[in-house]
């Protein structure tokens, strides 16, 4: 089992929030950050929380330098958007992506050099199965999600011989605490539709995994000598990255629509 530092992104609620305190109570130090670290309610004992808002260069930068070296990294953090491509402010997008992705990036390179110093580290980018199956009105979530996926796969091959380990986790429904941000013209074309899926969704959000789910598998990830490059997480999670690999692409966006209640 590490011992810490392990800085979590997100630490304020939902998955990261749950890791936090199962850390804590296996003696791990641990960091964790929030956009308001002075307003987050019922703070965890012992965890130390910095200031991060990750669409902010500057502010990762200052969060590195706060945090100092650490044995582990869980990029947590993140946003949402629901919106038709068509409807959605491009400033909405590029902030999806500068927390979701470049943002990440930039924390990570921020660590590497004291985990390649001591010749070991552990990264864990925390993902969505919305990656893996884009759902409409999604678009620049599932992306950045899409792209964190394969910026995993690539660093994981950069820095593997300097013993850090990089490892990608994709949850499916769990209740994490986020909440999507709308965006909508009045009297869109794309009103209905996306009111049904926002309907759908939070059905199923009402009978989600908690976020203890997610983070029990984190915590194993970083108990584990050499993890696997991928690990699902959450209720049939796991099958359906399996059947992602099989199924031809017509059959994964009808059933992505069917899943949404959507003709």
């Amino acid at each position: 089992m590490i011992q810490g530092p392990v800085l979590i992104t997100g630490a304020s609620r939902g998955i990261g929030r749950a890791l936090a305190r199962a850390l804590k109570e296996r003696g791990v130090s641990v960091v964790g950050t929030s956009r308001r670290p002075e307003a987050v309610s019922e703070r965890i004992e012992g965890v130390s929380y910095l200031s991060l808002r990750l669409e902010e260069p500057a502010s990762v930068e200052a969060c590195a330098r706060a945090a100092g070296e650490v044995e582990a990294l869980v990029n947590n953090a993140g946003q949402s958007l629901m919106a038709s491509v068509e409807e959605a402010a491009a400033n909405t997008v590029e902030e999806i992506f500068a927390v979701n992705l470049f943002g990440l990036i930039r924390l990570t390179k921020a660590v590497l050099p004291g985990m390649r110093r001591r010749g070991r580290g552990v990264i864990v980018n925390v993902g969505s199965l919305s990656g893996t199956y884009p759902p409409p009105f999604q678009s620049a979530y599932a992306a950045s999600k899409l792209g964190l996926e394969a910026f995993s796969a690539s660093l994981r091959g950069e820095v593997g011989r300097f013993g850090i380990r990089v490892v990608h986790v994709v949850p499916g429904y769990i209740k994490t605490g986020i909440e999507p941000r709308m965006e909508a013209r009045p009297g869109s074309p794309y009103e209905a539709e996306l009111r049904r899926f926002r309907n759908f969704r939070d059905k199923k959000m009402a009978r989600a995994a908690p976020p203890e789910a997610a983070a029990e598998k984190i915590l194993r990830i970083l108990e584990k000598k050499n993890p696997r490059p991928v690990y699902y997480a959450g209720r049939r999670v796991p099958l359906m990255g399996f059947l992602r690999r099989l199924l031809p692409e017509r059959a994964v966006l009808r059933m992505i629509r069917r899943f949404y209640g959507l003709p």
